[in-house]
């Protein structure tokens, strides 16, 4: 019996004689090997096996079990034989292998990069091979001295050993092929080992403070490193009703004159001028100047001022000159002294703490002790760093000082309270009756049921889901659940784990490789029916899959669009693959979905592609929760209002908010309501520009603005002094990082300017103006994993008043108090030169928009642009898909875009600038010349350099294949080291 066995290597094949070097696959599909005897019952389609593999071992997985080998195989063909079974039961289902199949076809990848998707969780870091010495006693004479050697190793290990470990410790120039020598005569065993991760619970740090609230503050003055600059500002100010000499100060502070004077620089202190006085001896008459006049003329004066007078103003006023005091003092009359400046404070005594905190770099911590100051309980750390922007290293710190104690506690999230159906509304019902009775059983290979469930938000596709669940589990079969992102969807998740308890496995990356293999292997085993993740929860080994459900079907996570290491697959029409595969229906669900798949549910199958038309179902009334056991209402959705930036500035308004939404803010907290500010843009400052010549401080390995987190210049003391947790130059793509400059690196100038906003800087400018106002600030920099959920429960149960986020506030957050939705800025994304920037546009504002009203309190979105004529952002103020859909279908069947034809991007990186260009052009000439030869209706975009032309120190071009049905014309292709394939991208740039 035979297998062929897709490894996890890839095969390179050599081209025929004559061949077009550019053309034939790069790699076999698959190996054949034989089955051993021991083996021959045993194996199965699926399972994971060690096979041998140019000298070494692979893991692979058996996709074909035959009597015979392939007629295609040469007889002169060597087959070796497969070597174990890693895994008792299959790894990989059928469906699943035909499902990699066809992305490998369809995305042109290789099979072992498809299959790959399928495969457990961590499978590369659990698989190892252990050698020890065999049962036999002696070894044969004739041994080399390297190969008794490695006996030694074995015999000193007494056991198994790891060997990779014992391949390091040979001292030979092949120990791979030592190692197979000796296992080939049977003197060592050599096994695979798989070994399961095992599962540990999550853990949540909590804070708890120590103190009480008078020792923290007297300790608010220490927090921080020492500082020299800290300890004489705190002398200085402590006696600031009767100032202290400069060398008194020095004394008390322990520091030096220097010292003293940098803080005078600074502006917070000021040093009396030095001068110098003159004094009458005690006891000291006029008469005692004898027969000289203008002796006795200054004695006089200076005891009728009190016996001492400053020297200069002293001369001045009587008329005397310096020679006279000489002679005053050779008489033992008088004498004269240099007096030591005065150290003045020069701040208001209330900002002294905040300079002494600052000059220690304290700011952090004494942001976290004024947080948990009447907060006697456990605190969670990820709410705090939100709140103060701390992080791990402060909370340490305090700890440290015995004023906060640090725990971590074993995560497990209480079994939710199972949820009864809801009362469905007429426009659901409807809805549902359509999906309902094609959740049959349909046979595998026939062409799958496709709804997109296209309702606005708050319209209740939830429910219709949950229907649909219920229906598939009750005719024995399984689902499948997508949503964009597990971290992002908390309360989605909640939802399905109450109707369906005990049933539901979620795998996604945040977890544990131990709790995802431990999920992984509850869904092999049959004992989860419902599996949630996002897109990689697709390739669970779900066995009689009934459903598959997309929510939130737009969202750009579902296109893996990075071709590397994995294909660029579309989770959407990988699902209607697994759909067909399985005899599945599958239900798309957005309130702005994509105009590919409303194409297709309005008018057929797009080009090139084989999936039968969409059934739409649309929801378009926003649903509000049953009151008792009523049925559930509907409220119309919220209204927004578009504010013109241009017109605020001919105004003078040159803040961050417009009077409109500063004024709706304002009511918002004072009716003690809840506000959400979106700016899809993290940090304070997109980019820093000298205004001497132009230059804007980039990223050396990514030639993209380095976007600034961190105080504003600008900023009073009071706000700089909350540091965020990232502070300095970050690049957002390679995350490298730099202080701010102090001068230009390109021209030497001073005259550095910080343009631009992020949430950062947004929520400063909430905490300067609503200083009382409790904020929360929720994106990358601020949190990540469980984070994620820990944040909205804090919003949710009303612990902030406004919440400042990027587009991760836009992911089907329900959030009943949220009165108010202001859209710092519509415009981050409109003019990027990207045919899909007003699609994303659209649906960012239109999902933004829906976190309002979603309760009988009702509310309000304003929406802040400098393009509000611009037909995006005019669909989404009136809540108009239809509107945006017709215009933007007019603009794409224009210039001949997706919906109306099919993309494929090929992009090409080198370090080297100019090896990068001749390749992209080189290619780009065999594919014109191809596409001529051919005949094929395709039109190249290109070559050209990318929008974002170097990243990560890689030079970048690319070449846009349109055509109906590009892929055909690229699935032979051989693409040299450097270039990667996107078929369908989602982004250009």
């Amino acid at each position: 019996m035979y297998a062929n066995v897709v490894v996890d290597r890839p095969i390179q094949r050599r081209p025929p004689p004559g061949a077009d070097p550019q053309r034939g696959r790069s790699g076999a599909e698959s190996l054949t090997y034989r089955l051993p005897e021991g083996l021959r019952e045993e194996a199965a389609v699926g399972h994971l096996v060690q096979v041998p593999l140019r000298g070494s071992t692979a893991l692979g997985v058996i996709v074909e079990l035959m009597d015979e080998p392939p007629p295609s195989l040469s007889p002169d063909v060597e087959i070796r034989d497969v070597g174990n079974i890693l895994d008792p039961l299959p790894v990989v289902t059928g469906a699943q292998i035909a499902l990699a199949r066809w992305i490998a076809y369809e995305y042109l990848a290789p099979l072992n990069r498809a299959l790959r998707l399928t495969l457990p969780p961590g499978l590369e870091e659990r698989t190892f091979i252990t050698v020890c010495r065999s049962a036999r006693q002696q070894p044969p004479d004739g041994l080399t001295a390297e190969e008794e050697e490695v006996l030694r190793l074995l015999q000193r290990r007494r056991g198994r050993v790891r060997q990779s470990a014992l391949l390091n410790q040979i001292r030979a120039d092949d120990p791979e092929g030592l190692l197979a020598s000796l296992a080939d005569r049977g003197l060592v065993d050599v096994q695979p080992s798989l070994v399961p991760p095992q599962p540990a619970p999550p853990r949540v740090q909590y804070v708890r403070v120590l103190a009480d609230d008078e020792t923290l503050e007297a300790e608010v003055p220490r927090l921080g490193h020492p500082s020299k600059q800290g300890d004489a500002l705190l002398v200085i100010a402590r006696r600031a009703g009767s100032p202290l000499t400069l060398s008194q100060v020095c004394e008390l502070a322990g520091c030096t004159a220097a010292t003293v004077q940098s803080l005078a620089e600074k502006g917070w202190v000021r040093l009396t001028r030095r001068r110098t006085v003159v004094s009458a001896r005690a006891g000291a008459q006029p008469a005692d100047a004898g027969s000289a006049p203008l002796q006795t003329k200054a004695m006089e004066a200076l005891l009728a001022r009190g016996g001492t007078a400053e020297l200069r103003a002293f001369l001045r006023e009587t008329g005397v000159g310096t020679n006279i005091i000489t002679a005053l003092e050779k008489k033992g009359l008088a004498c004269r002294v240099q007096e030591e400046p005065l150290v003045l404070l020069a701040l208001p005594p209330a900002q002294v703490l905040d300079r002494v905190v600052a000059l220690r770099g304290g700011e952090k911590q004494r942001a976290v002790l004024g947080a948990l100051r009447g907060r006697p309980g456990r605190v969670w750390v990820g709410g705090l760093y939100a709140e103060t922007g701390a992080d791990l290293p402060t909370l340490r710190s305090l700890a440290e000082r015995g004023l906060v104690s640090l725990h971590a506690e074993e995560h497990d999230r209480p079994a939710p309270r199972q949820e009864r159906p809801a009362r469905l509304t007429a426009e659901q019902q409807r809805a549902w009756e359509a999906i309902a009775p094609k959740l049959s059983l349909r046979r595998p290979g026939e062409e799958p049921f496709v709804a997109l469930l296209h309702g606005v938000t708050g319209s209740g596709k939830t429910e219709i889901y949950l229907r649909a669940l219920e229906a598939t589990l009750a005719a024995g079969r399984r689902a499948i659940v997508l949503v964009p992102e597990i971290s992002l969807t908390p309360q989605t998740v909640q939802r399905f784990e109450a109707r369906f308890p005990g049933r539901v496995a979620v795998l996604h990356s945040e977890l544990s490789q131990g709790q995802r293999y431990a999920a992984w292997n509850r869904v092999r085993c049959g004992e989860a029916d419902v599996v949630i993740g996002p897109r990689s929860a697709l390739f669970a080994p779900v066995k009689r899959l009934g459903l598959v459900i997309l929510d939130e079907a737009h969202d750009t996570s579902y296109k893996q669009d990075d071709p590397i290491p994995a294909p660029s697959y579309h989770a959407r029409d990988a699902a209607i693959a697994l759909g067909r595969i399985a005899g599945a229906a599958v239900v798309l669900g957005s309130a702005t979905p994509d105009l590919v798949t409303y194409f297709r549910a309005g008018g057929g199958a797009g080009p090139g592609q084989r999936q039968a038309p969409y059934r739409l179902l649309e929801l378009k009334q926003r649903v509000l929760p049953s009151r008792g056991n009523g049925p559930a209402g509907t409220a119309p959705l919220p209204p927004v209002r578009l504010v013109d930036l241009r017109q605020e500035l001919r105004a003078g308004n040159r803040g961050i908010f417009s009077r409109a939404l500063a004024e709706a803010l304002r009511h918002t907290l004072e009716a003690g309501e809840q506000a959400i500010l979106f700016l899809n843009r993290r940090g304070s400052a997109t980019f820093v520009l000298c205004r001497d010549c132009g230059a804007v401080v980039r990223c050396p390995a990514c030639d993209l603005p380095l976007a600034y987190h961190g105080p504003s210049p600008e900023d009073e003391p009071e706000v700089a002094a909350r540091r965020p947790a990232v502070e300095g130059l970050v690049c957002h793509h390679c995350n490298r990082r730099q202080p701010p400059p102090r001068s230009c690196p390109s021209c030497g100038g001073r005259r550095i300017r910080y343009f631009g906003l992020g949430t950062e800087r947004v929520e400063e400018a909430v905490r300067q103006a609503w200083p009382e106002a409790r904020l929360l600030r929720w994106d990358s920099d601020t949190a990540s994993g469980l984070d994620h959920a820990r944040f909205l429960e804090a919003f949710a149960a009303g612990r902030a008043d406004v919440l400042v986020g990027t587009q991760m506030i836009t992911k089907g957050l329900d959030l009943p108090r949220v009165t108010l939705v202001g859209v710092v800025s519509a415009d981050t994304a409109l003019n990027l030169p990207d045919y899909r920037a007003a699609e994303q546009t659209f649906q960012l504002l239109t999902q933004v928009a829906g976190r309002a009203g979603r309760s009988h309190r009702g509310g309000q979105v304003i929406v802040q642009t400098y393009n509000p004529e611009h037909y995006a952002i005019q669909a989404a103020a009136q809540h108009d898909y239809r509107r945006f859909y017709q215009q933007e279908t007019a603009y794409r069947r224009h210039l001949g875009y997706p919906p109306y034809s099919r993309l494929v991007a090929l992009r090409y990186s080198d370090p080297d600038a100019h090896r990068c260009r001749v390749e992209a052009e080189r290619m780009g000439g065999w594919l014109a010349a191809e596409i001529r030869r051919l005949g094929t209706a395709a039109t190249l975009v290109g070559p050209a350099p990318c929008f974002y032309s170097r990243l990560s120190g890689h030079s970048r071009w690319q070449i846009v294949v349109r055509a109906r049905d590009p892929v055909p014309l690229l699935r032979d292709l051989v693409l040299p080291l450097g270039w990667q394939v996107d078929v369908d991208p989602i982004s250009l740039l």
